[in-house]
């Protein structure tokens, strides 16, 4: 992308403000935007995650507040089970008595009435949105841009462990009259969205820069087969860059050896268990891996536990940073395949992921606008 066309993709947003040369500063901008946190409980029914209960409050520039609950009843429900209802304190009966997720949709929609960004405490409740959304053919874009508020909290105070909206209440000193039920929940969220100033923190976490990493690990007879690929891009709202791309190509040593166990009847029996040696230039990439993922979304194929044996095997902790994966952002189990090395050269993998991410950019593009994450400081020019 030229750097014209840098300049060309957002210029009418930034009317007004003070430019300088080179780069394109906004100089003392306040947002003001309007938040709703945003909470659902939701039951399993025939093996999917159903909404029973939506809490949103809405949180406006001038500090006024307004609120919006609704129960809502599953399609072809007949009756909640005892745990959520011990859970959450929701009867059968009221799910019965209460409107479909259309009619309560439609609702919510026009309480929303506009531009918001939307706050969520963990991944779940989108997923459940775009779910039932997708089920019942409405679209989902009034929801979005929403933001994992969780998942920015831990990336700002450098924690692994995920914390509980409870947990984090009581850690900021904050109280909530009860929990499990939706607008409590999304009140809570809002306090501590508010205690632990959401919005300047959101803002000092807006990127354009990605990485994605792509691993494989496969035994043969002999060795393990390692290949292990990363690629930095930029993104823009019309385009990506990809900056760079690397692949590891590296077979790893293992050993074989017997433990004896006792089964379940209590007899002895061997078992063969295999360790796989760690590798030099394995843990000198993981090293320069860490040290260079600072404001970066990471990109993955289906998150980070397919890569957790490569980085436990090497002593190498990730940093938390804002994780998306493709399986999210295609939806298409075998445009996700695509991006695994076959029976090709190195060389031609990565033409491929080049290509590829290419043909899938406005996923990415639309991935980075629903969780409103386009620095809207700085343009380069």
């Amino acid at each position: 992308m030229s750097n014209t066309s840098n300049l060309r993709y957002n210029i009418d947003r930034y009317k007004g403000w003070n430019f300088h040369l080179g780069k394109l500063k906004v100089d003392n901008v306040v947002r003001k935007n309007t938040y709703i946190c945003v909470d659902i409980e939701a039951a399993l029914i025939r093996g999917r995650q159903y909404m029973i209960e939506l809490g949103a409050v809405k949180w406006n520039p001038d500090g006024t507040m307004d609120t919006f609950t609704q129960l809502i009843q599953p399609y072809k429900f007949k009756k909640l089970n005892a745990h959520i209802q011990k859970l959450t304190g929701i009867k059968t009966e009221q799910l019965l008595e209460a409107p479909s997720f259309k009619e309560a949709m439609y609702k919510f929609k026009r309480w929303c009435n506009g531009d918001a960004i939307f706050l969520t405490f963990g991944e779940f409740d989108r997923k459940v949105f775009e779910d039932e959304l997708a089920r019942n053919y409405m679209k989902s874009d009034f929801i979005f841009p929403m933001i994992d508020y969780q998942q920015k909290y831990m990336i700002a105070s450098h924690i692994k462990e995920q914390p509980s909206l409870a947990g984090l209440m009581a850690q900021l000193g904050l109280t909530a009259d009860t929990q499990h039920r939706a607008l409590a929940d999304a009140n809570s969220l809002r306090q501590i969205f508010e205690a632990t100033n959401g919005e300047q923190l959101i803002e000092q976490q807006k990127t354009n820069e990605l990485r994605l990493i792509l691993s494989s690990l496969k035994p043969t007879e002999t060795h393990y087969n390692l290949v292990f690929s990363v690629v930095d891009l930029k993104v823009y709202p019309d385009g990506i860059i990809t900056e760079n791309i690397s692949t590891l190509y590296e077979q790893l040593a293992f050993s074989v050896f017997e433990e004896q166990r006792k089964n379940k009847e209590g007899e002895i029996e061997s078992i063969e268990l295999t360790t796989i040696h760690p590798n030099e230039n394995v843990k000198r990439m993981l090293a320069q891996l860490g040290s260079t993922l600072d404001r970066k979304v990471l990109l993955t194929r289906a998150g980070l536990r397919p890569l957790s044996k490569v980085f436990r095997l090497h002593g190498y902790t990730m940093p938390k940073t804002e994780v998306m994966t493709l399986q999210q952002i295609l939806r298409d189990e075998e445009a996700v395949a695509d991006f695994c090395m076959q029976d090709e050269s190195i060389q031609a993998f990565e033409r491929k992921i080049c290509h590829l991410l290419k043909k899938y950019e406005h996923y990415i593009i639309e991935e980075f606008t629903k969780r409103d994450l386009f620095p809207k400081e700085t343009i380069e020019v």
